[in-house]
């Protein structure tokens, strides 16, 4: 009887698991970021890329009236963030970024202080401030990294929560 209900428990635990993993990325797809590597994002995000072939992320193209950004991609290997010293002490600006007439971020500030977390497979978040569109918001960029390079994406809209935001950072998987 003992070595039943232990047998059982075991299964249990195995079944669970499985069925974790498996409905883990429930609701994301696969998003190549060319040169770092794959990130999962929401199903129902549009893609695509601004003038400069930088990513962008939205509910339909920036071309179409009443389009929302939800997450864009400000810069491809960033010698800032590579510069400890500056992270560490004081913060720092990041250039200003436009997508079309659609979306303008200007005076971004990433301090050293506030929420920040780095995942195992080297990808991070931080809390950052910028203008957007001409109004502060504190917001979030997530740091998708692999060996040779980084690449820096801002969370540009409020309805993205902390939970998305980490799992989108987690459950990136970096190209060697």
């Amino acid at each position: 009887m003992r070595k039943s209900g232990i047998f059982m428990i075991l299964i249990s635990i195995l079944f669970i698991f499985f069925v974790n993993e498996y409905y883990r990325y429930d609701g994301y797809k696969n998003i190549e970021i060319p040169g770092i590597g794959i990130a999962k994002v929401p199903e129902e995000w549009y893609c695509s890329t601004n003038e400069d072939g930088l990513l962008y992320f939205a509910n339909m193209p920036i071309q179409n009236k009443g389009c929302k950004v939800y997450f864009i991609q400000h810069s491809i290997d960033s010698e800032l963030l590579q510069n400890e010293d500056l992270n560490e002490k004081s913060g720092y600006y990041l250039e200003d970024y436009y997508l079309g007439d659609v979306l303008s971020i200007e005076k971004i500030f990433v301090s050293p202080y506030g929420d920040a977390c780095t995942f195992s497979n080297g990808s991070s978040y931080r809390a950052c401030t910028f203008y957007l569109n001409g109004t502060k918001v504190d917001s979030y960029y997530i740091n998708f990294t692999n060996n040779k390079t980084n690449s820096i994406f801002f969370i540009v809209d409020d309805s993205i929560d902390l939970k998305t935001m980490e799992d989108m950072t987690k459950w990136f998987e970096n190209s060697k």
